[in-house]
């Protein structure tokens, strides 16, 4: 009586157990039994995770390459100034002891270089004419490695020290002056006095951005320092780091014991206009990822909605004997995984090699290229590979696939057993 018993309660535990502990094999011998659906689908997984990947990576580096460009040009990849100087940039608000506190912050692991600038409006004259214009008090020498102004010469020769002048292109013509004539500059010292100096023009630049080219001036840092009353301060101390991706690293380190009338700022806050291009056109790249997403997950629901249509009478018998439908739906759930899993590991085989030698030699942008490289711009796209980059779309099909499968799957749960034996 108890053998009985017992022989007639084992089946149902050792099926039960049997449906969850052996879903991996049978899941695995499952998927190949229609070979042509599975290397569709799963081809169609690998397509999108190689060109997710790519145009990741390739949204990646020219995102770097757009800031890296950018903030070369004059900003920098961090400044630190005094609190609220950035919304109202007065010639009083200075920093104290500007050299020392450059000199420790390239001491910083991670920084390039950094240099202390001074920056003021001013009426600059020459020849009888007269414009205002951004009076930059810079350290030559310091200033070859935070800006690519001083390579953009346009005539003449950057600033070296003394009463030197380096002047944009269009400013220097709107004043009537050439390389050797002097300019006269007049604005408000930070005691509230007359600041006035006159520079010697030794060049000109031109860096394509009209802005620049019509108002910038930079002069050596000392004798703006003098005439401004401005002695050891300045209105930035600005910071070009080892790469885009260190210079959160190094603002976090600046942070650290810095006095509550100073802040340290990002190249985000400098160059919000950059920032928020950037962040919509991630937002149409995200919108666009979505849409292929979609696609590939619309391809893997159809089918799953054929297997389970084909394999009604198997689901049946399985469940006839013993099994029951949440563990049929596991099994289902695992071919999906699996078929997941294969296509995103021949994705990522190919993207990946893909996008690193693209990384390597560049992708040339045709004929622009001859306009970039006049403004010491690099004439090729670099992707940017990242962790990122590869992990996103893997998770996102991989979900997406288990969704998938996972709507008519649920049919299972309808079948009756004698029904589905009985179907055709």
């Amino acid at each position: 009586m108890n053998a009985r018993l017992t022989s007639s309660a084992m089946p149902r535990h050792e099926h039960a157990t049997t449906g969850f502990g052996l879903s991996g094999p049978i899941a695995w011998r499952n998927l190949w039994r229609n070979r042509k659906r599975t290397l569709l689908s799963a081809g169609a997984i690998a397509f999108s995770v190689a060109l997710l990947t790519f145009a990741m990576s390739m949204q990646s580096g020219t995102y770097d390459t757009m800031v890296d460009n950018a903030t070369r040009l004059l900003d920098g990849h961090i400044q630190l100034q005094r609190r609220g100087y950035l919304d109202d940039p007065r010639i009083e608000s200075a920093i104290d002891s500007a050299a020392d506190r450059a000199a420790n912050v390239r001491a910083l692991p991670g920084v390039v270089a950094a240099a202390p600038r001074i920056a003021a409006f001013a009426l600059v004259s020459g020849n009888d004419r007269s414009y205002g214009a951004q009076l930059l008090g810079v350290n030559p020498a310091d200033e070859r490695a935070l800006s690519t102004l001083p390579d953009m010469l346009a005539e003449g020769r950057y600033i070296e020290g003394g009463a030197e002048a380096y002047a944009g292109r269009v400013l220097a013509r709107n004043l009537g002056v050439s390389v050797g004539e002097q300019i006269v500059v007049l604005g408000t010292a930070s005691n509230g006095g007359v600041a006035a100096l006159a520079v010697t023009l030794v060049g000109t630049f031109a860096s394509g951005v009209a802005e620049l080219d019509r108002q910038v001036l930079e002069v050596p840092y000392a004798p703006v320092a003098e005439a401004f009353e401005m002695h050891d301060t300045a209105h930035a101390i600005v910071v070009r780091t080892e790469s885009i991706s260190r210079a959160a690293a190094v603002a976090d380190a600046l942070r650290k014991d810095l006095p509550a009338d100073q802040v340290v700022l990002e190249w985000q806050a400098l160059l919000p206009d950059l920032h928020q291009a950037i962040m919509l056109d991630r937002a149409a790249g995200n919108v666009m990822f979505g849409i292929l997403a979609a696609v590939v997950t619309i391809g893997v629901l159809n089918g799953f909605l054929m297997t389970v249509f084909e394999r009604t009478r198997e689901f049946g018998m399985l469940m006839a004997i013993g099994m029951r439908a949440r563990a049929v739906i596991v099994l289902l759930q695992a071919e999906a995984l699996m078929l997941s899993g294969v296509g995103c590991a021949t994705g990522v085989a190919i993207g990946v090699p893909l996008v690193l030698w693209l990384g390597h030699v560049g992708i040339p942008v045709g004929d622009s290229g001859a306009a970039m490289r006049a403004f010491h711009i690099s004439d090729r796209l670099h992707p940017a590979l990242s962790a990122a980059a590869v992990l996103r779309p893997v998770v996102l099909l991989t979900v997406c696939s288990q969704i998938a499968a996972l709507v008519p799957t649920l049919r299972v749960r309808r079948i009756q057993p004698g029904e589905a034996l009985r179907a055709a």
